[in-house]
């Protein structure tokens, strides 16, 4: 491994990492939206290493590690890994808006951030299609980690080979999002397990024709298609189980503004996609979740277009 001197006089630098949605529906480990909560991490660099080298303040700060067991150092470990690089000590002030394992891609940015603290410390710009390997990698999928990297509403396609190919789509002004976050976690982990190991060739179709339709919808101002459009046979029936409420949510239909509902990447959170009448919309789910005894929070969210921020 290589030594890296040429951060040795780096200036405070601040990563800013978006939220994302992913799946949007039938587009399992394929699709993902990026979503205006962020994952801000600044980073100062060290003599001498320090065990506490990470200052942890909002959505998990009493949860997460404040060590290099923390999820952002060691993708940045994994990467200095990967390119025979030993890092410098550094220690980092994160501010997280993004609440953990509820659905909104708390992990991969935190992966971006982490691949990014590697480019800072060691003065070497990894590129995109490594950023997307890499990040991958350590997720496990991609869907998440395109949007916090790239922003907006990405379609990814993992190879073979662990190549990332995405595909950047702009996302209508028309529509926003409005995004429910039940008070109680759900790993990833967990809403995996609960998946079918088969489907029929009728609910394979069922989901090809949905992802298809959902992008064409979109590129053509079909918003009254959506509904269809984000309809599930893969992963949301099973999941329901594991969401409370969650069979109701997604057949509402019929309320003003509303265009579609999905289950936002492994849960808990639902995304909904609006073209007015936020609040109540909102409201209405969190009403659902409350029927069933959980609290939640309706936050009406932007889609952030950049991705992530180095400053």
């Amino acid at each position: 491994m290589r030594i890296t001197e040429s951060a040795s006089y780096m200036q405070m630098i601040e990563i800013t990492v978006p939220a994302s949605t992913a799946n949007l529906g039938p587009g399992f480990d394929t699709q993902g939206l990026a979503l205006q909560l962020y994952l801000k991490v600044k980073i100062e660099q060290l003599d001498s290493p320090v065990d506490q080298c990470i200052v942890l303040s909002g959505e998990g700060a009493s949860e997460l590690p404040r060590t290099k067991d923390n999820l952002i150092y060691r993708s940045a470990l994994f990467a200095a890994e990967q390119e025979g690089v030993l890092l410098p000590p550094a220690r980092l002030y994160v501010e997280n808006e993004i609440p953990i394992a509820r659905g909104l891609g708390s992990s991969s940015a935190a992966i971006i951030a982490g691949l990014s603290l590697f480019e800072a410390l060691s003065g070497m710009e990894l590129g995109q299609e490594k950023l997307l390997k890499y990040g991958a990698q350590i997720e496990g999928h991609a869907d998440n980690i395109a949007p916090a990297l790239m922003g907006g509403l990405v379609t990814t396609c993992l190879l073979p080979c662990k190549r990332v190919l995405a595909v950047k789509q702009d996302w209508p002004e028309e529509i926003k999002a409005v995004v429910v976050i039940p008070d109680f976690q759900l790993s990833t982990a967990e809403a995996r397990a609960a998946l079918p190991t088969s489907l029929s060739r009728q609910d394979v179709i069922y989901n090809i024709q949905r992802v298809a339709l959902f992008g064409a919808a979109l590129r053509a101002k079909r918003f009254d298609y959506l509904s269809e459009a984000m309809k599930d046979r893969l992963h949301q029936p099973a999941r329901q189980a594991l969401v409370p409420g969650l069979e109701e949510i997604l057949n509402l239909s019929g309320v003003d503004g509303l265009l579609a509902v999905a289950l936002s990447g492994a849960g808990p959170t639902v995304l909904a996609l609006a073209t007015h009448n936020l609040g109540n919309i909102g409201e209405l789910i969190a009403e659902k979740f409350a029927r069933r005894g959980i609290k939640s929070e309706a936050r009406q969210l932007a889609i952030d277009k950049i991705g992530r921020v180095r400053k």
